[in-house]
């Protein structure tokens, strides 16, 4: 092989590995090491315990879940939130005596969320109180017949609405000074924890639900990528930082 050659391949296996390069940094950044990768916030009240990981003692952060009801969805098949275990999904409550007239702003909600996440749950909490009836499936069966599948429809008697609403999804958070509406739609991660609260009659609203959708999908994607992963807490931080101070 001549000289000339030689010195074309040596150039050219450079060239090569430079344009290579940050590739490879780029996937092994991804693929080792620890990354604090910021997060969408958790909502409801959390706890701080103490667990030993590789033989050390380490404060670990514990979010609220949404807790275990059984209830029943309209076609009389039993539903508990225990059921949307690692799915993503979104919920939101509306009145029972209105499932006949669902606001225009609920179907456009969902029809934006469940068309650009084929994988995402929609499931409305049909609020029953004492004193109405509850007609059998068949009466308002035409009214769902035109629905998404991923739509649910859970029927939350009075008895049980505390337990589910005030309880669950808009339990009280000592830390967040405003409570969010009880009418606004709730995004659920895979371990039923509330990660964002929207306003379904404001169009940005549900525009920024669709872009954290995503986002929270990329979580999960990136915490299976990586050999460690851990939530950078922020109000955790600022509580070290305050106990430093004093």
């Amino acid at each position: 092989m001549s000289d000339s050659k030689r010195k074309k391949i040596f150039k050219f296996s450079v060239l090569l590995g430079l344009l290579a390069l940050p590739t490879v940094l780029f996937y092994f950044f991804i693929y080792t090491g620890v990354h604090k990768v910021s997060r969408l916030p958790f909502y409801g009240p959390i706890t701080i315990v103490d667990t030993t990981i590789k033989g050390k003692q380490v404060k670990d952060t514990v979010y609220f879940e949404i807790p275990s009801v059984q209830l029943l969805k309209t076609d009389s098949t039993p539903f508990n939130p225990l059921q949307m275990e690692r799915r993503i999904y979104i919920a939101h409550f509306l009145d029972f005596s209105k499932l006949d007239s669902i606001p225009n702003q609920i179907i456009y909600c969902a029809s934006q969320i469940l068309g650009q996440h084929k994988d995402i749950y929609f499931i409305t909490y049909l609020e029953h109180y004492k004193g109405q009836s509850i007609p059998p499936p068949s009466a308002y069966t035409p009214l769902l017949a035109g629905k998404d599948t991923s739509w649910l429809y859970v029927i939350v008697p009075d008895e049980k609405l505390d337990s589910i609403k005030k309880n669950g999804y808009f339990v009280y958070d000592p830390d967040v000074k405003e409570a969010p509406d009880p009418y606004s739609i709730v995004l659920v991660d895979k371990e039923r924890r509330m990660r964002g609260y929207y306003n379904p009659t404001i169009a940005s609203d549900i525009k920024k639900s669709n872009g954290e959708l995503t986002y929270l999908k990329k979580e999960y994607i990136l915490n299976y990528r990586t050999h460690r992963y851990y939530e950078y807490d922020t109000r955790v931080e600022q509580g070290k930082l305050k106990n430093k101070k004093k």
